[in-house]
């Protein structure tokens, strides 16, 4: 006993109520210690706790081993699906060695980008407000002019034009060709259409320029070709030295888009100028099998995830498909590429 303090008896009534209470009271407040920091799900070790997970008492935390719930069917041991959204979208997605496929997610409004969009007078094209365009002067090689500082074109396709004019050059050691027209904006779409009013009539003017909002130009990935000589232009006929272009422009993933063949099914006049990109192996298989790409892009609706178009060329082998679902399947260890067609729906291409 201290000294100072004097000597008091505690009642034995006030014992027990301490006792009582602490009996009632001490399991709950335990309890709900252990289990606030897991309210909002956590982990514990290797173990996940979800917010519904009863968390057992007994010897917590050293014998915890709850397992999370299971789906009807679903295999405990599988992993879980990999998702990827479309601002993280790659060409080598990156996934678990024991998955099959990633799932790609696209938007409604992907169906206006990518190199495979038809556009014409059925099918229009909105210029994207960031369109991400870049000028061609500050790109190009040396094999090729331009007629102006600011002619745009997407990125996708300046590089392989770049390749292309480079292969003519180092064949014909020919630098005249010039690139007259790539991007343009709806004013300039409705001067051209005027222009060509003016030369052929209202009538017959749309199979020269198409009105605006239906011109491949729109997108960036179409080029016209002019000559550059003796201070002049002159227009590119494809004859002679430059039909090089049509036999061989596919290698580098463009086509002839208004062959004389197809104006029927194009409602263009055969533009012998006019180039698009399509990107590879379309322009192969395009130029292969004489298809325009309305016959190319209808064609692709035949072939699913399942039942893919499979074709080898320049020592790949490529698998197209056409899907209109925004979560698309995509194997793992492959390369890949998804374009929509500017109709429906999206082409995937598959290289591996």
């Amino acid at each position: 006993m201290l000294q100072g303090m004097p000597s008091r008896k505690i009642p034995v009534f006030l014992i027990l109520l301490i006792v009582s209470f602490a009996v009632f009271t001490l399991p709950h407040v335990f309890s709900n210690t252990a289990s606030a920091p897991y309210a909002d799900g956590d982990f514990i070790g290797d173990h996940f706790i979800a917010p519904d997970t009863s968390v057992p008492q007994a010897g917590f935390p050293n014998e915890l081993t709850p397992e999370l719930p299971v789906e009807p069917g679903a295999d405990p041991a599988a992993e879980p699906e990999l998702t990827v959204t479309h601002d993280d979208l790659s060409t080598e997605p990156d996934a678990p060695a024991d998955n099959d496929f990633v799932t790609v997610k696209m938007d409604i409004a992907d169906i206006s980008h990518g190199s495979l969009l038809l556009i014409n007078n059925d099918h229009r094209f909105d210029i994207p407000d960031e369109p991400g365009f870049i000028a061609i002067n500050e790109s190009k090689a040396s094999s090729y002019r331009v007629t102006s500082d600011r002619m745009m074109i997407s990125p996708l396709a300046i590089e392989p034009l770049n390749d292309m004019m480079d292969a003519f050059h180092d064949e014909t050691g020919i630098s005249s060709v010039t690139v007259i027209s790539a991007f343009r904006d709806y004013e300039k779409q409705q001067e051209t259409l005027n222009d060509y009013i003016k030369l052929v009539g209202r009538a017959e003017a749309p199979k020269w320029a198409s009105l605006p909002g239906h011109s491949e130009h729109q997108a960036g990935l179409a080029v016209d070709f002019g000559l550059y000589s003796g201070g002049a232009l002159r227009t590119f006929t494809g004859t002679g030295v430059y039909a090089w272009f049509k036999e061989n422009s596919y290698k580098y993933g463009y086509i002839l888009r208004f062959p004389d063949d197809k104006s029927e099914i194009t409602e263009t006049a055969h533009e012998a100028w006019h180039f698009r990109y399509v990107g590879e192996p379309h322009a192969y298989l395009m130029h292969e099998n004489n298809w325009c790409l309305e016959e190319y892009v209808e064609l692709l609706r035949e072939y699913t995830p399942s039942e893919t178009y499979s074709v080898t060329y320049d020592d790949r082998d490529y698998e197209i498909f056409y899907t209109s679902d925004t979560e698309i399947p995509i194997p793992f260890d492959c390369e890949f590429d998804i374009s929509g067609n500017n109709v429906d729906g999206f082409i995937v291409t598959l290289a591996f």
